[in-house]
């Protein structure tokens, strides 16, 4: 297998699933070989996630004002590096590595990582952007390509999914969730229901805030663990108080253990209502053998099979994310059973090994095409 040097880009300063991806991708390539660099805004957490895994990281400024500046300095980071492969991954910096990377001696290959479902304009910035700049567009569900291709008419040679892998070492089935709970001054009696998300207006937090009266009044002891942080806090907090449930409600801030988190629930809940691919949360969640509920929106419908690895309930519906909530509550062999084709579904299809696996099957594809030069 060649070993490639490979410059990703993103212009976000924030954290979550998308930042998540690629630092997981980076890591695990840097593992098996390769020489991966991270270019990224210098007060962007994904510089200091990188720098505490030994990534290396090159801090970038991508300000909308600036458009030459930034063109160069990554013409100048592909020539120094000799970077065979660019990956892109948010709209700003995917603009301004494609153009550098077009424009660069090296010609390297560009890829596009496309990570949520959210609609793309169909406008020629976008036909450029997606369809001409890149020689490759990875998307992180199937969903995600099957939009692009019916309702943007982009060129369907050029996309090919590949979903976010678990690390089945780290998320393993049958951790103890006794420290957690016992931190938590939670009982090992006391049902437990988790939501592990990024806090977004559409992660659907406060459906799950609006279900918890009507949960609570069949189960007065059940708990909510809610895991994450976010710019939305404050209305969550806000919304705990308007209802009047914050005795219920254990919000932990970000957390850096999320397989113990996870371990110490009875079963996930994701009521996301828009923008998802196939999120790392509930493929978390099967692999630490815990079922989930979660919202048909985006790629989840891809892993969440409805009644046989989880539940599935339309979006922004907190009646019946409360009702389905009762019912796992109330028939425990079904969470079991659930989860463990969950646990099975992520070991043969959406491991870790087996998404590098698929990377680097297309590195070597779009470095033949180029002519070994990349």
């Amino acid at each position: 297998m060649k070993k490639y040097t490979i410059l990703h880009t993103e212009a976000s300063k924030g954290w979550g699933g998308q930042e998540i991806r690629i630092i997981t991708e980076a890591d695990g390539l840097v593992k098996r070989g390769h020489r991966i660099i991270i270019a990224a805004p210098p007060d962007a957490r994904i510089i200091k996630q990188a720098k505490t895994r030994d990534i290396e990281a090159v801090p970038l400024s991508m300000e909308k004002f600036s458009v030459l500046g930034p063109i160069k300095k990554i013409m100048d980071i592909i020539n120094k590096y000799e970077i065979d492969i660019v990956n892109t991954h948010s709209s700003r910096d995917s603009w301004l590595a494609s153009i550098a990377a077009r424009l660069s001696f090296r010609k390297p290959v560009i890829i596009r990582t496309r990570h949520l479902s959210t609609p793309i304009s169909n406008n020629p910035l976008s036909r450029i952007v997606y369809n001409h700049l890149p020689h490759k567009i990875i998307t992180t569900g199937e969903s995600i390509k099957n939009s692009m291709i019916e309702k943007n008419n982009f060129n369907p040679d050029k996309i090919v999914s590949i979903p976010t892998g678990i690390d089945l070492e780290i998320f393993k089935a049958g951790k103890s969730g006794a420290n957690i709970r016992r931190t938590l001054k939670i009982s090992a009696r006391t049902p437990l229901i988790g939501m592990v998300s990024v806090i977004r207006s559409w992660k659907g937090h406060l459906y799950l805030l609006e279900a918890i009266p009507d949960v609570i009044k069949r189960f007065p002891n059940a708990k909510f663990l809610i895991v994450g942080d976010g710019h939305y806090k404050d209305v969550i907090e806000e919304k705990i108080k308007e209802i009047g449930i914050g005795k219920y409600i254990i919000m932990t801030g970000h957390r850096e253990d999320i397989p113990e988190m996870l371990s110490a629930i009875d079963f996930l809940v994701f009521p996301s209502y828009a923008n998802e691919g196939v999120p790392q949360a509930v493929l978390q969640a099967f692999a630490m053998g815990k079922t989930v509920i979660a919202s048909n929106v985006g790629s989840i419908s891809e892993v969440v099979l409805n009644n046989k690895t989880g539940i599935l309930i339309p979006s922004r519906n907190s009646s019946v994310l409360a009702k389905r909530i009762i019912e796992l509550l109330k028939d425990k062999d079904k969470r079991k059973k659930m989860a463990f084709a969950g646990r099975k579904l992520v070991e043969s299809r959406y491991s870790l090994e087996a998404m590098l696996n698929k990377i680097e099957k297309l590195y070597n594809e779009l470095v033949a095409i180029r002519g070994g030069n990349a």
